[in-house]
Order: structure tokens, then C-alpha cells, then sequence
């Protein structure tokens, strides 16, 4: 039977591991004393069969994908895939590995395609039950060196008895669990025990909606980059939301990560403009020499994340425009981080 998670409040989990003002951020705290980057991380990804149902629209996989496109390209990335092997039941599951490498840790340039046509494969709900202990033994083989892991399920180990396996290779481990089968106090313990053991963190969630920004936001703090602020926004067709954050002298240089759930649906970033003492210094679209063009790139996108790299930046208070673009049906929520640029 597969298990279940105890849903919290999201917005309160991410403000206490990510969330922090551009303001008052110093920049990325990369080579000090404080944060030293991973430059080797292992993907341990659940692909048992309740994914089919918690997960339909691949959105673990989207996550993956934003991870390898916003990641440092020099950064080693492997990953591994796990349920549970079942023999003696013909047609279900018979025979398969408890655990498979999706592909073994290589650079992520000049392998992110290969890398993210591995996901789109594979990821495909059809690997039995839970093992938690096929997953980690997997890991560990594949990338005996991982200086951190991202450990990603929708239920609880139930393949036996659970042997402390995350201790083997014991860095830290930041564990994602999400769905509503997981509702057993065993289960939920026993992620926040691997999380705690290995010095990573834990994140409960209610369903895979927001797996994009949750490993968006794991990827920021393992590349010790600044930690994102984020929005979550609620949208019909057309509509506009409205942010504001403060920019403060020492960031130069935004990430503006937009992420939702259906393919069906797009959004996009509007309206940009800084100001200063009451007057306009940014847009990123002047009809004049001042005040400064703000520079907005796309670094990376997808049918359900856009990445946008926002650059001459002046300090004051940047105001910008989240909008529906294209919505499926109804209102949808988008979520919008905005953090120090990763590459």
C-alpha cells in the first residue's frame, strides 16, 4: 500500500528555507567560509507506480529539468531512479531493478540534453512500490563522491525494514516529499530523520504543484547563490498580478524563475520599472535614452517554467507584472522566485 504525507502550509516552509530580501542580501556567498557550492549532487528521483496519480503530469520531471538548465555548467549531476523490483506477478512490474541509473554524474555541459532526454523517458511511473534502501545503494554506487543529494517521494519506505542506507554515503540530503498517501507518522519521521542525519532539509507538500520551485529554490542554496523571494499568484486569463522588491547597491544581476503545473497554461513577466526617490531610474522598455533599459533575457524555459535573467539593475524599489497569458481553465497559480543570478 502506498503511504502518506501531513500537508503544510508551503509559503511557510519556503520563507524559512529560502526566502530572504534582495536588500538586504549580500551576494552569493561563493567561496567563503560560510557556503562552499556543491559542485557534485546526486538526483534520487521516485518513480513507483502511485506517481501515475500524484504526479501526472510529470512535473518531478520539469523540476529536474529547471535544475539542470539553471545549475552552473560545470556542475557534476547524476541521477537515479527507484520503486521496488516485484518477482511472481506476471505483467506487474516483474522483473524490474528496484533502483536504475537514469544517468551516471557527468558534467552538466555538454550533457544536459542527453540528461534531460533520459528524464522525459524514463520517468514514467512504472517502477513497483517504495525502497528507500535500493535508492540510496544505487546512489551511493553510482556517485561514490556526491557532495549533496536531492532526495524526491510521494510515500514512505515499505520494502522491509528501512537500514539507515542514507548514513552510508552521508552528505546533505534535502528530501522532498509530497502527496496524499503519506499520511503515517512513521513516514513523515522517517524523511525528516534523513534530512537531519545528513545536514540537509525537509519539505512536506500537498501535492507536485510546487516541485519546480522547491528544487529551484534547493538548487540556489547548494550553488550558495541568494536565496529567491518569492509570490504565488492566482490567475484567470489576462490578469495581472503586481510585485515589488527592493534592490538594494550590491545586486546587479536578478533571476526571475516563473513555474506552474499545466503545460496548458503560460505566463510572463511585465511592466518592469525601478524607482528612486520618486522617480523612474529602470524600465525595461524606455522610449528614451533615460531612464536605463533594463536588459531581460530568457536563460531557460519550458511548458511549465520560464527562467528570466534581469541585468542593469539600479538600486531602489523594482516593480514588475506577473501575467496570464494563456490559461487552461478558470484561475491557475503560477509561482515567481527572484534571486541572485545563478550563472
Amino acid at each position: 500500500m502506498r503511504k502518506a504525507l501531513i500537508a503544510i502550509g508551503l509559503v511557510a516552509l519556503l520563507a524559512a528555507a529560502f526566502i530572504a530580501d534582495i536588500a538586504s542580501a549580500a551576494p552569493p556567498a561563493t567561496g567563503s567560509a560560510a557556503c562552499a557550492p556543491a559542485t557534485n549532487i546526486e538526483a534520487i528521483i521516485d518513480d513507483s507506480g502511485s506517481m501515475s496519480v500524484t504526479d501526472p503530469n510529470k512535473l518531478r520531471v520539469q523540476a529536474m529539468d529547471l535544475l539542470i538548465q539553471t545549475l552552473p555548467h560545470s556542475t557534476t549531476l547524476g541521477a537515479v531512479e527507484f520503486g521496488s523490483g516485484i518477482e511472481g506477478i506476471p505483467g506487474v512490474f516483474e522483473g524490474i531493478p528496484a533502483a536504475n541509473t537514469l544517468f551516471p554524474p557527468e558534467p552538466i555541459q555538454p550533457n544536459s540534453a542527453a540528461m534531460e532526454a533520459a528524464l522525459s523517458a524514463n520517468i514514467n511511473a512504472d517502477n513497483g512500490a517504495t525502497d528507500y534502501n535500493a535508492a540510496f545503494a544505487k546512489a551511493d554506487a553510482d556517485n561514490p563522491t556526491s557532495q549533496a543529494r536531492i532526495f524526491l517521494t510521494d510515500g514512505g519506505h515499505n520494502e522491509g525494514t528501512y537500514n539507515e542506507a542514507h548514513l552510508v554515503h552521508n552528505v546533505p540530503t534535502y528530501v522532498i516529499g509530497f502527496g496524499s498517501g503519506l499520511t503515517a507518522p512513521a513516514d513523515k519521521a522517517r524523511l525528516k530523520k534523513i534530512a537531519a542525519d545528513t545536514g540537509g532539509k525537509v519539505f512536506y507538500l500537498e501535492d507536485a504543484s510546487q516541485l519546480q520551485a522547491v528544487v529551484n529554490g534547493i538548487g540556489a542554496a547548494l550553488t550558495c547563490q541568494t536565496p529567491p523571494r518569492q509570490f504565488t499568484d492566482e490567475l484567470s486569463q489576462g490578469q495581472t498580478a503586481t510585485h515589488t522588491i527592493t534592490i538594494g547597491p550590491k545586486t546587479h544581476v536578478l533571476r526571475v524563475t516563473l513555474t506552474w503545473a499545466n503545460p496548458g497554461d503560460a505566463f510572463k513577466l511585465t511592466g518592469l520599472r525601478i524607482k528612486s526617490h520618486g522617480q523612474v531610474v529602470a524600465l525595461s522598455r524606455p522610449k528614451r535614452v533615460k531612464p536605463t533599459k533594463l536588459k531581460v533575457t530568457t536563460a531557460a524555459q519550458s511548458s511549465t517554467f520560464t527562467v528570466l535573467k534581469v541585468s542593469h539593475l539600479r538600486p531602489g524599489t523594482l516593480t514588475f507584472g506577473v501575467k496570464a497569458a494563456k490559461v487552461s481553465g478558470g484561475s491557475v497559480k503560477v509561482t515567481t522566485q527572484v534571486g541572485g543570478e545563478g550563472r
